[in-house]
């Protein structure tokens, strides 16, 4: 799921241990605990505070953090991810497009064995978070072949984007490219969203979708 400290490079999103906490809805200490490998999801032990994640590796976490609200344990959770990375030849099979249609078969192949076991209760109860909860957040994300390129919080009518290829995977407005934290930061400062929407030169919709994305986001 984590591979590494990543470097901040191109194309790929970069995002903090807090932003991320943010994004997803959640804590820094979880995620922390999520990127370690004793705590049952693979990673590294978390490394300094500079550490940034990419965009595959926020919708990974994501992901995690949706089976965890539902009290999925992460014994479980590492045991489906391992099935589903070797069933899609994929390093980050929590963002591939074949979990939306396959996720079912993948709880069915998980095997029961190893230090960390899954018992066939938690792999169904696993499932049923899967196609109420899980698969519902898949249909938010747009591939390209089988990786996710492109992520719409709000859904795929919406103007909210996170894409890697577009300020490094920061939430923006789709159309005109304006982080949705400058939107929102100018409407809180005061201002109404007509007025902002003059200044940075978007419509008045692309305000009011950024305060709304922003305004969901965990303080």
């Amino acid at each position: 799921m984590i591979r590494q400290n990543n470097p901040v490079r191109l194309g790929v999103g970069s995002y903090s241990v807090p932003d991320a906490a943010r994004l997803i809805g959640t804590t820094t200490r979880e995620i922390r605990r999520w990127m370690n490998p004793r705590s049952g999801v693979a990673g590294p032990v978390p490394g300094p505070k500079e550490q940034t994640l990419t965009f595959l590796e926020l919708l990974e976490l994501h992901v995690v953090a949706l089976f965890r609200d539902r009290e999925v344990t992460l014994g479980t959770i590492r045991k489906v991810e391992k099935t589903a990375e070797g069933r899609f030849g994929s390093l980050y099979p929590f963002a591939a497009r074949r979990l939306e249609s396959e996720g079912g078969a993948v709880f069915a192949a998980s095997p029961d064995d190893g230090e960390r076991t899954a018992s066939t209760e938690e792999l169904n109860r696993a499932r049923q978070v899967f196609d109420s909860t899980v698969r519902p957040f898949l249909k938010k994300l747009e591939y390209d072949n089988d990786e996710a390129i492109r992520f719409w919080p709000m859904g795929r009518n919406e103007r909210v984007v996170l894409d890697p290829q577009r300020k490094f995977g920061k939430p923006i407005d789709y159309e005109t490219g304006v982080p949705t934290s400058a939107l929102y930061a100018a409407v809180v400062a005061g201002d109404e969203p007509p007025v902002v929407a003059r200044w940075f030169g978007v419509p008045v919709a692309a305000v009011r979708a950024a305060v709304a994305f922003e305004t969901s986001l965990a303080p």
